[in-house]
Formats: C-alpha cells, structure tokens, sequence
C-alpha cells in the first residue's frame, strides 16, 4: 500500500480528538482560555449536555479585532514563544490547539472585543471551514458558542453518552474550575436553569458552598501548609464528607485542573485512619510548585503532568496534608454549633459536670430565674429505653415496654436523676467481666456499685449529665445545647491501637506468656504467619512453628491481656492476606488494626465507673476521633437539629 500525505481537513480532524473528546473537554478548554485572558466572570450555558449548544461567556482582554481569525489557525498562541518557554509556562493553555480543534467538529461564532475599543470581531467557523469575519457591537471580553458537535462526524458523534450523562460531567468540569478558582465568579445554566454561581471573592470555601451547599462547605477542613518552594492550599472533607469514588477529588497544579495519582495517594496516606475502608477523602486542593519541577506537556488534553521527582512531591504533600489534622483530637471532636450562633467548642472535659468547690451544681445550673423546675429525687421507676417499631397508632401500643427496662438514678452531686441501665445483681461466683480481662490501657476498677459516686473536678470542666448507655453500645452525654453519642467500641479501639504504637516506639509492647499457646491452621494459613514473622514480632508477637501446620504464641502485644488467641490471629491471617503483597509499613499498620480489634466490644455491658474510665481516657488522649478503621467514635446532635425532626421549628 503507497504511503500518501493526508490532507489538511484530515489532519485537523484527527488531531481534534486528541482535544476534543466530548462537550465536557470543550467546555474546560473555552473556561481556561478565559482564565488566561484575566476574566473575572465565566458564564457558561448549555443545552442538551453540551451537545447541540454550549457557550462560553467571560469579561476578559479580549481578542484585537487583526487576531480574531488567526486565533482560529493551528498552533496560534500568545502564550508561548519559542521552545524555552515550555519549561517556565504560567499560563492553562500554550499549544494554540483548543480554538482550531473545536471549530474543526462542530459550528462556531465567536465575537470578542478588546477594551477601549469601538467594536468587536465576529468570527464564524463551520467543520473547520470559516464562513467570515466581521465587525459587531459586544460587552468587552469574548462569547464562544459551539453547536452541533461531531455533526460532520457521525461516527464520533455516535460515541457520545445520553444528553443526561455528558450534562453530569459537564457539571463536573464547571464546579472544579470554579473550587480551583474562587477568585473567578462563574455562572453556570443547563438547559436554561442555573445550576450554580459563584460569588468570586477569592474565598475557595464560598466556592465550595456554592457548588456542594451548606452542610459540606462547613464541614470542610482547611489546610493552608508550605515547605520551600512547594505551598499546598485547599479543603479536604472526611468522615461523612468521604464518597466511594474519588470523583470529588480536585487537584490543581498551577492553578491547572489535573488528575493527580500521586497527589491523590499522599491524600489518603494522610487521612489513613481517619477515613472509613473502602471509602475516600474529598477535597480542592491547590499546589504551587517551581514550572520547572513538572512537566504539562505530557497529553493535549493538558490533564497529566510528571514531576521531576516523583518520590520527593508525594512525601512532601504527605508531610503537608497531615498538619491539617494535628490538632483534631477526639476531645476537639467534641465542638458543636452554639445554637443561633458561630461554632464554639462547648467540651474542655468528658468526664464530669461542672461543680463548685462546695461541691454543689453552679450557680449557672441552678438559677431559680432560669423558669427550672427544680431537681428532686424520685422513687426508682422502672419505663421504657425506646420505642419499639409499631404500625399501630394508638400511644400505649407504641410506648409498650420492651424486654430491656431502666431505673431511674438518685440524685447525686455528679449527676442530675437520669435513665441508666442497670444489669442485674452479678452473682457472688461470677466471673469477672470480659472488658476486665481485655482492657489493659484503661484502668477500670473493678467495682459492682450501679449508681454514680460523687466525683470532685477543677473549675475547668464543663458541666455534662451522662444519661446512660443505648443499646449496650452508645453512651450517651447530655450538654446543655447537644446530645453526645459515643461509640464505645470505636473509642476503645482507638485508644488501644495509639497505646499499642506508642508501646512499641518505646520498646516495650510485647509481653510474655506464662504458658504458650499453641495456635492450629491450615498449612497456607502457617505459611502466611511465618511469612510475616519478622513484620509480627515488631508489632509484639512472638510466634514459632510447632508442628507440620501450628504455630506457638510465646509474646502478644501488652494491651491484649488474655484475648481469644484463636480468633485473633484468624482476624491477623485475613489482615495479612489482604496486604501480603504491600510494603512493610502498611502489613505492621493492618497487624496493629488486627490486634486493637480486641477491645470493649458493642454489647459489653460497662458500669459507671468504667464508662468514666473510658470518658477520661478520651480527654486526655491525643488520638483522631475515628476508630483506626476510620469510622467515627462519636456523633453530636445539637438542640436545633432535635427540634426539627419533632417539627418544633423549621
């Protein structure tokens, strides 16, 4: 077959596709150009996802009435004059291609007016042919608008999703231009209703309000971390704010929207522990860094970038992205909105209410012009903890008391008369609990006793009333603006796993057992074990084969007491499995998650004095308030959130 030179139309429709692959890519294209041209308002429109019209309206430089039709040309730009250039571009766009690749796919008008001047140019463009250039009367600045896309390629037009679908990732494209450039006010209309509009004041969480609304835009966290020349900025959501999907990942590089591997594992390295598994941190992130330690000339979509040292970018944005939790403790977690007002953090302590030296309730608590009634002990009662689920309609069929009853507590100086469980006298022979025999870290007294003892505190603790333990599992604290829900496993899991890690950078989390125990397996599972000998004894144990298939536990971690060895180490062997082929910092981290599992299960029944035990623990510990798995250890609902599910107010 005789090699032939393709023709121009040709050529300028194959190198369009490397451009323009959808409304979505034009439409990033056009918003860059306008950014590049100083505008400080983008509107964008469309119809039909894009694909019979979309337009670009700024209030930038504009183009000179000369240049309008060579803007049009291949390779035309005004921000790149030779190929020194390439390695110092402070501009999104330099390869002239995003104007001439559009119009050669679809019909184009563009009309563009400098400032102070008389008129603008007016440019049309059908399938890459130009149908003339002429003078016009239009605001200052440039209006693209595209209509019938891939129309003289029906075989690309073909390819195109659902009007429905290519408007969803238009949507896309729209908001993270607008969260990576707060200081742009940008106006965006599908099918004629306004989708969003920014407000452009520079401020990248209004940014975020406007494009995700009010619950996630408070509830981003801030960071604002440099180190040299490298300067990370942004927010970064967790927790309720984590999607399964890392589509809400926005990452700029120079103020360039990019899809970022590396930035997006240095992310989630940071959050480690603190997302849940499976799930993945949002966030709009913005990097600054030297031109010249990345490379944007990678694709012509502009969407890929390489570093110059890869290794060094993910560990230094790692190192920046972890100072925006420093601070978050779980005794900070406790900071709920004042009602009416700004957020104040209405916690210092967890563990008692605010008392004065007299031992006696402030003077704050006991007013007798707060309208109060005042507080007197009552006989134990026994009522209902919650309603079970009822179709009937009828108040005494729905209040009908379930098997599990609550008495009411006397009247003490730590403690107002509240709902607490209370288990059933113990037996004199009965074993210790097992929370006994697990917790090591916290120091619970062991004690029998069901009502709370007078407790002296410092001034400055808050005042908390404990209300009791919801399904053997939640505690639950009252503050005088929010119901405090803590989940008694997740916080014990935490404090164990921080002790465990502190132990062993101290050199002493392991140890020994009077009697070995002696584990049995399949010969994968003591293969798998042995594999990870070295990695286990690190994280405590001390393990040997003891036979064809077994294995011997001669040291366990100090905070595991006297744990089931057997399901433990089923729970190590499925951890290992899942990461046996990782790198060794990760298997140590599972092996630790593993073992920390053991710790105040849902449904262990906790007395007063270990629930304080655990409160106390929770104050003073600086762990994150997420178990290590990173599901949350306690959930705050404030006193307006509760009016408005019973329709007290709007």
């Amino acid at each position: 077959m005789a090699i032939k030179l393709l023709d121009a139309n040709t050529i300028s429709k194959i190198s369009a596709g490397e451009v323009v692959e959808r409304p979505s890519s034009v439409v990033k294209e056009l918003m860059e150009n306008s950014i590049d041209a100083k505008a400080r308002a983008i509107t964008v429109e469309i119809k039909d996802g894009g694909i019979t019209y979309l337009r670009v309206t700024d209030n930038g430089c504009g183009i000179p009435f000369r240049e309008a039709r060579l803007a049009f040309e291949n390779h035309a730009t005004s921000k790149l004059k030779d190929a020194d250039g390439l390695w110092d571009i402070r501009t999104l766009g330099f390869r002239g291609e995003a104007l001439p690749s559009i119009a050669a796919v679809s019909r184009v008008a563009m009309t563009t007016r400098e400032k102070n001047t008389d008129f603008g140019a007016k440019v049309e463009i059908e399938g890459g042919q130009f149908k003339g250039v002429s003078e016009t009367g239009c605001p200052e600045g440039t209006t693209i608008v595209m209509k019938d896309l891939f129309f003289n390629l029906p075989v690309r037009q073909k390819f195109l999703k659902k009007p429905a679908y290519e408007q969803g990732l238009v949507t896309d494209v729209v908001s993270k231009i607008a969260l990576g450039n707060p200081s742009v006010a940008v106006r965006y209309i599908s099918n004629g209703k306004t989708v969003f509009s920014s407000l452009g004041n520079g401020d990248v969480r209004a940014a975020a309000l406007a494009v995700y609304g009010r619950e996630y835009a408070q509830a981003l966290r801030e960071v604002d971390a440099f180190e040299g020349a490298f300067a990370l900025k942004g927010l970064i959501g967790i927790g309720d704010q984590a999607k399964p999907t890392r589509s809400q990942q926005s990452f700029f590089i120079n103020g360039r929207l990019i899809r970022c591997p590396i930035l997006s594992l240095a992310l989630e390295d940071a959050c480690k522990g603190r997302v849940t598994i499976g799930m993945h941190p949002m966030c709009i992130l913005s990097v600054t860094v030297p031109p010249e330690a990345v490379d944007i000339n990678v694709h012509p979509s502009k969407l890929e970038v390489r570093f110059r040292d890869e290794a060094a970018f993910r560990l230094t944005a790692q190192s920046l992205l972890s100072k925006a939790f420093i601070s978050e403790t779980m005794i900070g977690a406790f900071t709920v909105p004042k009602e009416d007002k700004k957020a104040e953090t209405i916690v210092k302590s967890v563990i008692t209410p605010k008392i004065d030296r007299k031992g006696s309730f402030t003077k704050e608590e006991s007013k007798p012009d707060q309208k109060e009634e005042p507080v007197t002990p009552a006989p134990a009662v026994s009522r209902p903890v919650f309603a079970p689920k009822n179709t009937e309609t009828e108040l005494s069929s729905i209040f009908k008391a379930p098997e599990t009853m609550v008495t009411e507590v006397r009247e003490t100086p730590f403690v107002r008369p509240m709902a607490r469980p209370v288990p059933p006298p113990a037996p004199v022979n009965q074993p210790k609990p097992k929370i006994d025999r697990v917790i090591a870290p916290i120091d619970f007294k062991k004690t029998e006793q069901t009502h709370i003892e007078r407790v002296h505190v410092t001034k400055q603790e808050e005042a908390f009333r404990l209300i009791g333990v919801l399904f053997k599992t939640y505690i639950l604290l009252e503050s005088d603006g929010a119901l405090i829900m803590i989940d008694q496993h997740a916080a014990h899991e935490r404090l164990n796993f921080e002790n465990l890690k502190k132990r062993l950078d101290e050199g002493t989390g392991a140890q020994q057992l009077l009697v070995p125990y002696v584990v049995h397996l399949s010969r994968r599972e003591a293969q798998l074990v042995m594999d990870a000998k070295a990695i286990l004894e690190e994280t405590g144990y001390q393990v040997e084969p003891f036979g064809d298939t077994d294995i011997q536990v001669r040291a366990v971690p100090f905070i595991l007491g006297q744990a089931d060895m057997r399901i433990m180490f089923t729970e190590i062997i499925e951890s290992l499995d899942a990461v046996k082929n990782a790198e060794k910092e990760k298997r140590m981290h599972t092996i630790i998650q593993a073992s920390c599992k053991h710790a105040v299960k849902a449904g262990d029944m906790l007395n007063d004095l270990e629930i304080k035990s655990l409160l106390d623990a929770m104050r003073i510990s600086g762990a994150p308030p997420t178990c290590p798995h990173g599901r949350p250890v306690l959930r705050i609902l404030t006193k307006t959130e509760i009016e408005k599910m019973f329709k007290r107010i709007q």
